[in-house]
């Protein structure tokens, strides 16, 4: 497949899961946090028997982080709910700081418009979410679901100016 075509593919993906976020924000997070707890006791499963069963000296050392790894794995796939206000409280770092960095970058080269302004939702959400960690985690993520659809938007609006500006035709 074409690069754009992958780009089209995430856009739209974005823009699929914020309004999953939009419709349903308890249960699209209490799905994640499962999911995400399964996915981290499989992995650190795999890792403690590899380190077990590996002759290399040094996968015996990482043994520890699969063990903690596995740990709260177990935490997340059992107590969701209290999972889901931490992965609230992560979500706030996780959008100020990924927004904030592209922010300064796009204000100090004078970016267009439009890029800043897609990021500001990302920052102000991200502070809100660190200063006032009582927000409902329905709210967090209603904001996380138009966060995701101005992003596929934002990302399908760039693949096609990308196109644009490839397509340059040259005199001979």
């Amino acid at each position: 497949m074409k690069k754009n075509t992958w780009t089209y593919i995430l856009g739209f993906l974005l823009i699929f899961f914020g309004i999953m976020f939009i419709i349903s924000p308890t249960g699209t997070f209490r799905s994640i946090v499962l999911v995400a707890g399964i996915v981290l006791i499989v992995y650190s499963v795999i890792g403690i028997i590899r380190g077990l069963l590996s002759k290399d000296l040094y996968s015996s050392y990482f043994i520890g982080g699969y063990v903690i790894g596995l740990i709260f794995g177990i935490i997340l796939a059992t107590h969701t709910e209290g999972a889901i206000k931490l992965v609230s409280i992560l979500l706030g770092i996780w959008l100020f700081i990924s927004g904030l960095s592209p922010l300064i970058m796009a204000i100090k080269t004078k970016a267009d418009s439009k890029i800043i302004i897609s990021l500001l939702p990302k920052v102000i959400i991200g502070l809100i979410a660190l200063l006032l960690p009582i927000i409902p985690v329905i709210t967090t993520g209603i904001f996380v679901g138009v966060i995701l659809i101005l992003s596929g938007i934002t990302t399908i609006t760039n693949a096609k100016n990308d196109e644009i500006i490839y397509k340059v035709k040259v005199k001979k």
